[in-house]
């Protein structure tokens, strides 16, 4: 596990070596357990189709009282959880936790432009957090998925911005 400390937030990565034959990334953001899992499946088949490498990213908010770097769940513990869970989706990704007190901050400094990212959602009549935050990057300039990770056996994707 490498930490690789800024300003305002902390990272956790069990991120691999690159190989040079997997130039590109798809980048998961962490919702819930089984959105993610969804998400997992439909990133899956994406990284396949563009010989790219999996990246979950998690972040994970500190509250104020503490400092950034010293979350009330250790870090460890929090990266085995996550750990866990893509392992259950039986695919071959890294994840990155990014302790941090704003999650649009952490991602805005954790990803590179243009990234495409995909965000398991549960579909609903409501504008929610994680739609909000799919529509915010995209306004940003990310390309992104968004997985309805709500039922059926392999979910179905929403919405996608368009490719520039």
């Amino acid at each position: 596990m490498n930490i690789a400390p800024s300003p305002g937030r902390s990272e956790f990565s069990d991120r691999r070596e690159c190989s040079d034959s997997a130039r590109f990334e798809v980048f998961v953001l962490f919702t819930t357990a089984q959105e993610t899992m969804f998400a997992l499946r439909n990133a899956a088949d994406l990284a396949r189709q563009l010989n790219a490498r999996i990246e979950v990213i998690v972040p994970e908010v500190v509250p104020y009282p503490l400092p950034v770097d010293r979350p009330p769940v250790a870090p460890v513990f929090l990266m085995n959880r996550y750990r866990a869970i893509v392992q259950q989706a039986g695919i071959d990704a890294d994840v990155r936790l990014c302790l941090c007190r704003e999650p649009r901050a952490a991602l805005g400094a954790t990803l590179k432009p243009g990234s495409l990212i995909v965000i398991g959602v549960r579909r609903c009549w409501w504008l929610t957090r994680k739609t909000q935050l799919a529509r915010w990057l995209e306004a940003q300039g990310y390309r992104v998925v968004v997985v309805d990770g709500s039922g059926g056996a392999s979910g179905s994707r929403l919405t996608h911005s368009s490719w520039k």
